[in-house]
């Protein structure tokens, strides 16, 4: 074999493994629900979060929302859901980030700030949630007759 096959083989046999190795280490990245994450002991982690975005206070850089944890499916949200407070440092914010979205988010809790730092911000089809607002279980408690 010529030494320039061998470069190419060489030069794809690491790009494979450099993309395997990549794969593996982002595939290590947990989800976690709101409450987990704010009980400090993943404070720093990196992890996945999928929540429901309660409000937006700031879709500029950086993106400033804050959002609790998708109810069960037929469910609504607790009556006192524990909120977590995200500031979104990636690069781009999505431009139907709104209330009562759904998201994806990686990052990190940062205990000091009370916060959710996120890198990635990813919100789901709005077909999925379009016409569904947000509701708490109170709001959907009915009055006594």
């Amino acid at each position: 074999m010529g030494a320039k096959v061998i470069i190419v083989i060489v030069l794809f046999a690491a790009a494979v493994g450099g993309a395997v190795t990549l794969a593996l280490l982002e595939g290590g990245i947990e989800y976690r629900t709101i409450p987990e994450l704010t009980s400090d002991n993943y404070d720093g982690e990196r992890i996945k979060v999928k929540a429901q975005v309660l409000s937006v206070q700031n879709q500029f850089k950086p993106a400033q929302f804050t959002a609790i944890d998708i109810p069960p499916e037929g469910q609504s949200a607790p009556a006192n859901p524990v909120v977590l407070q995200v500031i979104y440092e990636g690069d781009d914010v999505p431009g139907n980030l709104k209330k009562a979205a759904h998201v994806t988010m990686e990052g990190r809790y940062d205990a000091k700030r009370g916060a959710f730092i996120a890198t990635m911000l990813q919100t789901q089809c709005p077909s999925k949630y379009n016409g569904k607002e947000l509701k708490t279980a109170d709001e959907d408690a009915k009055p006594a007759p």
